[in-house]
């Protein structure tokens, strides 16, 4: 067992941080100042390195991709479920075809007017870019 007399003694001093200490008191010990092992922080007047730019196709291609396809393979199948035969109006006639031609060349038609308007903003987009670059050298 140890004595009280052995203990140290936990004396609570209500100088706060940064203050000199009461007279015949000793000093506080300086902080290191070297780098610490566990800082990331870089050294004062330098930049931190930037990241280093993401390069390839986001998840968000990947998965507009895989919701195009399963909606390509509904549309599939729901024309390939439909092959009665029916009259339509088509441009001022009447011609007897099966639902399914009507089905896949409106499923046809739509497909290629999204692709010709995304073609139309595309080519804005491009001239503006080349306008860009050219400006910039």
């Amino acid at each position: 067992m140890t004595t009280p007399g052995d203990q140290p003694s936990k004396k609570s001093d209500a100088t706060p941080p940064g203050t000199a200490p009461p007279a015949g008191d000793v000093p506080p010990v300086p902080p290191p100042t070297g780098p610490s092992p566990t800082a990331t922080v870089p050294p004062t007047g330098t930049a931190p390195e930037p990241a280093a730019p993401r390069r390839g196709v986001g998840y968000a291609t990947y998965a507009i991709t895989v919701a195009v396809l399963l909606i390509a393979i509904a549309v599939v199948v729901f024309v390939l479920k439909n092959n009665a035969r029916v009259n339509l109006w088509l441009f001022g006639s009447f011609p007897n075809m099966s639902v399914a031609g009507a089905l896949a060349a409106s499923a046809a038609a739509g497909l290629v007017i999204g692709l010709l308007i995304g073609l139309i903003s595309q080519v804005g987009v491009r001239r503006e870019v080349h306008q860009y670059r050219r400006d910039k050298r």
